[in-house]
């Protein structure tokens, strides 16, 4: 996500636009996100910081960390970004430091469910479907 410094106008600059993952260096192994991003910023320069409100809305898959199963998750991540301008910039690039306050922003722990029985460690058995193989139970 780029900004010319110079573009900047004295009240701001208000930017909506939908970007996909690889755009702010996103890759699936990081976090698979299975819809463009919709983001938001308001972004305001002051002599010589620019500052941005971001907001990033997405929707994103995950394994639950019981049963191993595909989760979707809708999300809407709001954060603060604050860059400092070298007399010689022209160009901002916020991609990189939204790319880290997302990652930063991701729970470890999803689940599918909140009762997730999660799998057998015997028989590898994912419980909320079937019943357990095991014959040491």
């Amino acid at each position: 996500m780029k900004i010319k410094v110079k573009e900047i106008p004295r009240a701001g600059l208000e930017i909506k636009d939908n970007i996909s993952a690889d755009e702010i260096g996103l890759t699936g192994n990081e976090l698979k996100v299975i819809a463009p991003l919709k983001v938001r910023a308001d972004i305001q320069k002051a002599r010589d910081v620019i500052n941005a409100e971001i907001e990033v809305t997405g929707k994103y898959e995950f394994s639950c960390a019981r049963c191993l199963e595909a989760v979707i998750v809708d999300r809407k991540d709001d954060f603060s970004i604050h860059v400092d301008i070298e007399p010689a910039m022209d160009v901002v690039d916020l991609g990189e430091e939204i790319r880290q306050e997302m990652l930063l922003d991701i729970s470890t722990i999803v689940l599918c469910k909140q009762d997730c029985k999660g799998i057998c460690p015997m028989c590898g058995a994912n419980l909320n479907l079937e019943k357990c193989k095991c014959k040491n139970k």
